[in-house]
Formats: structure tokens, C-alpha cells, sequence
């Protein structure tokens, strides 16, 4: 039988060398590096933010803005208080079809909700956001971000 210092270092690496396989991909991203993320307390430290400038769209009344960016593909989820909910003429509402077709969040993190409901807005037709109260929620798929169609 091995000594119990050779036996502890390989339950060691052995617990090292899988963890990789029992941790998800959000895990996995954040543990590597692609996934990044920001917090403002204001619009104004957002839009000189070099990984994800402020979307126009994003009004200038918003506060306690939160991010979370993949670099690999800028998939994006995006979380801000304001009345004013959108610049004025940047959003639209999405027509039922086309919102019932979207797919969740790329994206997860600790502020995320937990589900998406079904009014949707498309934003700069590539970013789909929605409201919580005074409470905005947005993401983009990034590169692989797929066309939205607004309500007719």
C-alpha cells in the first residue's frame, strides 16, 4: 500500500483534474476569464466602459447599472434602474410570435431573474430587454445574435 502522503496527493489531483467536468460552462467561463462584468452607479461611467459601452438605447436617467459580458462571442446581459425605461424611439415592443421565439439569456449571474416574461422589447435589433417595474433587464447573443421583429 502507498504511503498516506502519496495517497492525499493523488485524491488531490484527482479532485483537481475533475472538477472541470462537474462545474457548468457560466462556471467554466468565469474560472477562465472570457466572462466579465461591470457596476455603475450612474449612465455616465458606463459609456467611457471600454468591454461594454452603454447600448443608445439605455436612457440618461439610468442608475445602479450591472454587466455581464461574454469576450469570446459579446454575449451580453445587461440590468439598470429608470423611469424612463428606454431612450425614447430606440426600443419596440416585440410581436407575440416573435417574442414566444426568443430564446432565454445567453448569460447567467446572481442579479439574472429567473425568468423572462413575455413582453419583450427589441432594442437596436440586436438587444432584447425587459421591464421589472422600473427594473430594465437586457441581453444580445452577441455574434450569434438572431434577427427580432418588432410589433406591427
Amino acid at each position: 500500500m502507498a504511503p498516506r502522503h502519496l495517497r492525499s496527493i493523488a485524491a488531490t489531483a484527482l479532485v483537481l483534474a475533475a472538477a472541470p467536468l462537474l462545474c457548468s460552462c457560466s462556471s467554466l467561463q468565469l474560472a477562465f476569464g472570457s466572462t466579465v462584468g461591470g457596476a455603475y452607479a450612474a449612465i455616465d461611467g458606463f459609456r467611457s466602459d471600454d468591454v461594454l459601452p452603454a447600448p443608445t438605447w439605455v436612457p440618461d436617467d439610468a442608475t445602479a447599472i450591472r454587466y455581464t459580458t461574454d469576450l469570446a462571442d459579446d454575449a451580453s446581459i445587461l440590468m439598470y434602474h429608470s423611469a424612463s425605461h428606454f431612450t425614447p424611439g430606440t426600443c419596440e415592443l416585440m410581436s407575440p410570435t416573435a417574442a414566444s421565439s426568443t430564446d432565454g439569456a445567453p448569460l447567467d449571474d446572481s442579479w439574472w431573474p429567473e425568468s423572462i416574461p413575455s413582453a419583450l422589447f427589441v432594442c437596436d435589433s440586436e438587444w432584447t430587454a425587459f421591464a421589472d417595474g422600473d427594473t430594465i433587464y437586457a441581453f444580445t447573443a452577441g455574434t450569434a445574435a438572431p434577427d427580432a421583429s418588432p410589433a406591427t
